[in-house]
């Protein structure tokens, strides 16, 4: 076994969930621009030991618990969860995925699905054979797995990717770790369907562990079909490095396209960052995880399927709206605003470093 330590830093607000939709006045309350997750538990705690009067008390029972709340209340830090920053201005905000405790970390199955496209991608490149609908699964949920039986294995004890295993993250408070923001889904210079979520701040430093079975990968060469592609998991900075500035020399020209200038300026800023990383031979890489990557981050992309894209779509994505045939796909992202709605940042991209442990 190779062992690493793996440093994750957040490069933009990433948001992983974990189904639940948390809304005002019940789930959370604002005050002062500020978060406060609410406890039903710990308000009524909090309240019975204030001993207010019992007709107060079926009063308030009969409100949402974030009507409770006097100005005074939100100062009693042990009556809430967490509190933070940020205010989501709608009445429903997407929860971030958390431990037994609330605390936020992010998933090693996550960072495996990303590793695993970028492999699948470099697969395909090398390749640079079209990738036609009767090789892909029916299912749009299983679309891809007629491809990852054949490049990666036929079934899961043969897949390559068992060699590969990223651990969770530790987990962070939620105080240091978390922020409100708000999206939108944006179409060109056009946006719809605001929203707002807890999701990681840019600057967050996370660290988990990856390992690498190096005694499986060699027997796997010889007796479970991965001859000669070792290389993919042996050389997996390289590998997700390429796909990251594949990616983001793509976004950086739809950002272009639509006039968006803080994100093409932070495309440019990814870009130059994979450039440096690639100069220094570092075990360092980008990933982009989590929700509002889009389809260009978790799928090969258009490419592979360019004889087929329109059918593909078809089958697959059914795009709304009045999408010709030929019309750019996909149009809209999801993206970060500030308090003017004006698009800040993209979606999940992190920064991993690895240092293999002695």
């Amino acid at each position: 076994m190779i062992r690493y330590r793996m440093i994750l830093h957040t490069l933009s607000e990433v948001h992983i969930g974990d189904g639940q939709t948390l809304r005002r006045e019940y789930d959370f309350a604002i005050h002062e621009g500020r978060f406060y997750r609410l406890s039903l538990s710990r308000l009524l705690e909090g309240y019975a030991a204030a001993d207010l009067p019992r007709e107060l008390l079926e009063r308030l029972m009969r409100l949402p618990p974030g009507r409770w709340l006097s100005p005074e209340d939100f100062r009693r830090k042990e009556w809430f969860p967490y509190v933070l920053e940020g205010d989501p201005k709608v009445g429903i905000v997407r929860s971030f995925i958390k431990d037994v405790h609330g605390r936020p970390y992010l998933p090693g199955s996550s960072l495996k699905g990303a590793l695993r496209t970028a492999i699948l991608w470099r697969m395909w490149r090398e390749r640079r054979e079209p990738i036609g609908l009767r090789q892909l699964d029916r299912q749009r949920e299983w679309a891809a797995r007629p491809l990852e039986r054949r490049w990666l294995g036929s079934d899961p004890n043969h897949d390559l990717l068992r060699t590969l295993r990223p651990r969770d993250t530790g987990p962070l408070p939620p105080e240091e770790a978390l922020v409100i923001v708000r999206a939108v889904v944006q179409v060109g210079p056009r946006q719809a369907a605001p929203m707002a979520l807890e999701a990681l701040r840019p600057g967050v430093t996370l660290r988990g562990s990856l390992v690498v079975d190096e005694r499986l990968l060699a027997m796997g060469a010889a007796e479970l079909g991965w001859a000669g592609k070792e290389r993919y998991v042996r050389g997996l900075a390289a590998v997700a490095r390429d796909f990251a500035l594949d990616r983001v020399r793509k976004e950086a020209a739809w950002a272009r396209a639509a006039g968006l200038t803080a994100l093409e300026a932070f495309y440019g800023d990814l870009e130059r960052r994979l450039r440096r990383m690639r100069e220094e031979k570092a075990d360092a890489f980008l990933l982009r995880v989590g929700w509002g990557g889009g389809w260009e981050s978790k799928t090969l992309g258009r490419e592979p399927f360019a004889e087929e894209l329109e059918e593909l779509l078809r089958r697959y994505i059914r795009p709304k709206g009045r999408r010709q045939p030929g019309d750019p796909f996909p149009r809209s992202r999801r993206v970060v605003v500030d308090e003017r709605d004006r698009p800040i940042r993209p979606f999940g991209w992190v920064e991993v470093r690895l240092e293999r442990e002695s």
